[in-house]
Formats: C-alpha cells, sequence, structure tokens
C-alpha cells in the first residue's frame, strides 16, 4: 500500500522590508491525495478524512471519496487553504445510497497524517470598520479554519464621524489571516454587537453596519432586498424561439434586486438565472426554494456576493425546453431566447455584470440538466453553473456522455443530489459524473480535471428526497461556492495596506505621510477626502514606530 500526499503550491512572493501584500495572489492550495489500495469490493470505496472542512471536518458523514479510474490507485485533488497545518487519513466505507449517513460506515486504510500547506502572502491580515456608538468598542475575533481559536481582543481607532453625532466609524487593522473565515464581534463593557451570535466571513475589507457586513463602505441607510415586479401581473417577454401551438410563447420572469440596490447607483451586480420560477421565490405547485431570502440572509452575514436574482418561469414544454439537443431536447432554443431576448432585456434595465463569470445558471431535475448544458456549450456566457439533482437520462443519456468524453470547460460547476426516494434522486448518475470530471485521464483532457472546492463542488444531501424543499436546504452552499464574496472586495486596499502606500515604493513610513500632506487622498475608502485620512495614516504608521516619532506638519 503506497501513500502519497502531492502538493502544487501557488506561487506567490512577499514585497520587501513591510507587509504590503499584493492583492492578486490566492490563499489557496491544490492537494493530491492518492493512495494504492486493492481491497475494495462493488460497493465499496476509498474515503478522505481530515480535520478542515474541505475534507469533512472530522466528520465521517462528509467525507471525501476518491476517485477510482485507475484502480487500485484511488485519488482526487482538493483545494485547501494556504498557511494552515492538518491531520487525514484514508478509510473504506460502504458507497451506496444510504449509506454515507452512517457513521459506524467506516474502515481505517491508514493514517492519521499530518500535513501543512505553504503561506500564501495576500493579503496578509484583515481589516474590520465599524459604525458604532461604542465608546470605544473593543474587537473581539478568532479564526475558524483548520479548527476555530480562542478569541482575541484588537483595539481599534478612531478614523471619522460615523451617521450621527453619537456614533464614530471605527477601524482594527492586522487581524486574522487573508481570505480566511474569521469570526467576530464588538464589545464595549457589558455590552456587545450584535447582542446574541456573532459575525462570519471570510472577506479581507470588512465593514459592518447595522448589523450586517459589506464589502464596501454602505451608504448610511439601506434598503433590503426587494421584488422588481408584481406576484399577481408578472412581466412576460414574447419569444421568437420558444413556441405553444405554433404561436410565439409569451415567457414570465421575476427579478429580485439585492439589499442597498437604490441607494448604491454606480454599482453592478453579477446576474443569477434560475429556471423554474414559479417555485424559486414565492411557492409554487411543488414548493418553494425561498431563493431570495437565503441570498438575503448569507449577503448580511458577508457569506455570499449581493446579486441580481431572475426567476425564469417555465412553459408548457417544459421537459423539451431543459433537454439538451442531444438528449432529445430543445433546449438550443431556450438558449437562444435567455441570450438573445431576456438577458438583453435584463441588461438593459438593471445594472448588470454580464461577463461568464458574473452570469450564474442554476436549476434542478431537468433545471439541472439545461444548467451545465448552458456552462458547457455557452461557457463565454454562463460561467458558474449550479445543477441541482440533475436528470441526466431524460431524455436520453447523450448530453451526459458527451459532457463525460469532452475536455473540461473553464466553468466554476455546483452538483448535487439526495440519496434516496425515487432512483435515489439520481445519487449515482451524479456521483459518477463527479468521478469523471475530477479523472485526470478522462478523454479529452485538455486543460486537466477539475479539483474539488476549486472548480467543482459536490454536495449529498442525506436523506433527501428529489424536492424543492431539498434543494432549498442545499441552496446556501451553491450561493456560498458561486458567489463567494472575496470576488468583490472595495475595501481591500485597507487589508493589505496599498491604501497607505502613497509613494508607491512597496514601504509604510513617514514620507508616506508627507505625500498625505502635500496632496490629500482618500485613505479610509469612505469616498471623501478629510483630516480624517491623514489621522489614519499616521495612526497606521506608527503602529510599527517608536512612539518618539515626530508626526511632520503641513508647510
Amino acid at each position: 500500500m503506497l501513500v502519497v500526499p502531492m502538493i502544487r503550491p501557488l506561487l506567490a512572493r512577499m514585497l520587501a522590508m513591510l507587509a504590503l501584500a499584493p492583492a492578486a495572489a490566492s490563499a489557496q492550495q491544490d492537494v493530491t491525495f492518492q493512495i494504492n489500495y486493492n481491497q475494495t469490493t462493488v460497493g465499496q470505496s476509498v474515503f478522505v478524512l481530515g480535520d478542515v472542512p474541505e475534507l469533512g471536518a472530522s466528520d465521517v458523514r462528509k467525507a471525501i471519496k476518491l476517485e477510482p479510474t485507475d484502480w487500485p490507485i484511488w485519488r482526487t485533488t482538493i483545494r485547501i487553504p494556504a498557511g494552515i497545518s492538518y491531520s487525514y487519513r484514508f478509510i473504506r466505507r460502504d458507497d451506496g445510497p444510504g449509506r454515507l449517513g452512517d457513521t459506524t460506515n467506516q474502515v481505517s486504510i491508514s493514517g492519521p497524517f499530518n500535513a501543512s500547506t505553504p503561506a500564501s502572502p495576500a493579503p496578509l491580515t484583515k481589516a474590520i470598520l465599524v459604525n458604532s456608538s461604542f465608546a470605544p468598542p473593543t474587537l473581539m475575533w478568532r479564526t475558524l479554519s483548520p479548527t476555530p481559536g480562542p478569541f482575541i481582543a484588537a483595539p481599534m481607532q478612531p478614523i471619522g464621524q460615523g451617521r450621527s453625532q453619537s456614533e464614530q466609524r471605527w477601524i482594527a487593522l492586522g487581524v486574522g489571516a487573508g481570505q480566511k473565515p474569521i469570526e467576530f464581534y464588538f464589545t464595549s463593557g457589558s455590552s456587545r454587537d450584535p447582542a446574541a451570535g456573532n459575525y462570519s466571513t471570510s472577506l479581507d475589507g470588512i465593514f459592518v453596519q447595522d448589523g450586517q457586513v459589506f464589502s464596501y463602505a454602505p451608504a448610511p441607510a439601506i434598503t433590503d432586498w426587494r421584488r422588481d415586479y408584481n406576484p399577481g401581473a408578472l412581466p412576460a417577454i414574447q419569444s421568437q424561439f420558444l413556441f405553444e401551438n405554433s404561436q410565439r410563447e409569451w415567457r414570465e420572469y421575476r427579478v429580485i434586486l439585492p439589499r442597498g440596490y437604490d441607494q448604491h447607483p454606480t454599482r453592478r451586480y453579477p446576474v443569477v438565472y434560475l429556471h423554474d420560477g414559479q417555485n424559486v421565490f414565492e411557492s409554487g405547485p411543488f414548493g418553494t426554494w425561498n431563493a431570495h431570502t437565503a441570498a438575503g440572509s448569507l449577503i448580511r452575514q458577508g457569506q455570499m456576493r449581493e446579486a441580481i436574482l431572475v426567476g425564469v418561469d417555465n412553459g408548457p414544454n417544459r421537459l423539451s425546453d431543459y433537454s439538451a439537443p442531444d438528449a432529445g431536447g430543445n433546449a438550443a432554443n431556450y438558449v437562444r431566447f435567455l441570450r438573445e431576448e431576456l438577458m438583453p432585456l435584463i441588461n438593459s434595465r438593471y445594472r448588470t455584470l454580464t461577463g461568464p463569470d458574473d452570469t450564474i445558471a442554476i436549476g434542478s431535475s431537468m433545471g439541472g440538466q439545461v444548467s451545465l448544458y448552458m456552462g458547457w456549450d455557452y461557457s463565454t456566457t454562463f460561467g458558474r453553473i449550479g445543477a441541482f439533482s440533475g436528470a441526466w437520462s431524460v431524455f436520453t443519456s447523450g448530453f451526459y456522455d458527451r459532457v463525460r468524453m469532452q475536455a473540461k470547460r473553464p466553468i466554476i460547476l455546483y452538483i448535487d443530489s439526495g440519496d434516496a426516494g425515487a432512483a435515489n434522486d439520481n445519487y449515482w448518475p451524479t456521483f459518477n459524473l463527479r468521478d469523471n470530471l475530477l479523472d485526470p485521464q478522462r478523454a479529452g483532457s485538455a486543460g486537466g480535471a477539475f479539483v474539488l472546492e476549486n472548480n467543482l463542488k459536490h454536495v449529498i444531501g442525506l436523506g433527501q428526497q428529489h424536492n424543492e424543499a431539498a434543494w432549498a436546504s442545499r441552496l446556501p452552499d451553491a450561493y456560498r461556492f458561486l458567489l463567494p464574496p472575496s470576488t468583490d472586495q472595495s475595501l481591500l486596499l485597507l487589508a493589505n495596506g496599498s491604501a497607505f502606500d502613497l509613494t508607491g515604493d512597496g514601504q509604510l513610513g513617514i514620507d508616506d505621510l508627507y505625500e498625505q500632506l502635500a496632496t490629500p487622498r482618500d485613505v479610509n475608502l469612505d469616498g471623501q477626502i478629510t483630516p480624517d485620512d491623514a489621522a489614519l495614516l499616521e495612526w497606521a504608521i506608527r503602529r510599527g514606530e517608536p512612539a518618539d516619532v515626530a508626526t511632520p506638519q503641513r508647510p
């Protein structure tokens, strides 16, 4: 039996003399777990289980099945945060539907082993800002990966007036580790914010206001998400590509705008297109996903990027519309309706981001099939895909087989299934698809295989069947993966220190303060230039200098 852990670190380099980190480097590492093991029979697989979330967080029910195409070699590459130490072991499990939820279903093969991922420099730490009436607030924070650590107290510096005379804006620098989750709250004497529970986010530039987490400095008061339609009189568009009884079909749609849409007129947003729109916001014949309230909750917590949600109602030819051409369906015309008719309308009426990395398609069952079809054959338009309980064999398996044979597409893909009910909710076809996408030797594998927690996430709803309640329960996982908040960080310059490097020499020192006094700039990123900017810069410099360093005076 041979065990080979392989690490492929991302290259990064520290800026000289100072912890000012480049914004583009990644705090993730791709780790391949591999073992030579020939003692499995039909119905058994080898899994890896570790003490970090990406490896199941020591919960055997969430252990990661390795890919067996080159049996008896079992392997899988998984993206893991950089700069952490962790342990893992290999186990054998019965892998059939209904078996993965059994915590006694495990036989130890080897391990535990200790490993670590190389540190990444960018950004080194986080910056946390808050509008607060506490005088002063103390930030209490802790890391969450690989396991929660103790809370640490961090002083906060006032950097300007808040929204009223009783409120100030405060900042803490040098907190936590870049691109890694953090849990925190604010306290002052016997009071704390939030009064119940804590904030938790992986953002690096964090702004807290009125109990909500932002990646930017928000307007003084913002509204919550809102429907931009009347549920009793839905907007519709007549298509030249979709037909009902030889007549051009009118297709209804629904738009949910994110919090603060009206208060931030310069911000643009990614768009999530959700199929079967009758069920995603309102309660339809089969229940509801509550996709808007799930998004609102995650956005408030800083765990999902703000986005416009578009529910596209199905029509009388749903099965055909959602089935790929090589599965016997009419999805090519449905996609033409989306790309050439509905999407231009949405982009003209709303402040959207239109690139493939900002255009997401999500659906379940047949909606899962058409979502993958959209990403697979139209990846220049749809770059992030959520395929829930994909009905891969309706009408035929032609499309499913083609995906398993063709080269990897440049998409971010979330796939899932339950493991109960009729056909075990497509458990095996989805698992087999996952294994094929992970196989580095797959036919036509130009560009390599997919990597778990990087461009592919696979989730099993233990004990869940093929219904809206199950999809609603798994939707937050998909949102976090497809719309991570780290892709929108307006305050990143405070986290990595670039906002203070006014001379551009990669160092933080007195020359930067001279530069600020000569040519004032918006150092605290609040949208205006005031003496508070110089005060923040001076404080940032003095955090690492002797107390007797004199402050330069304006000439």
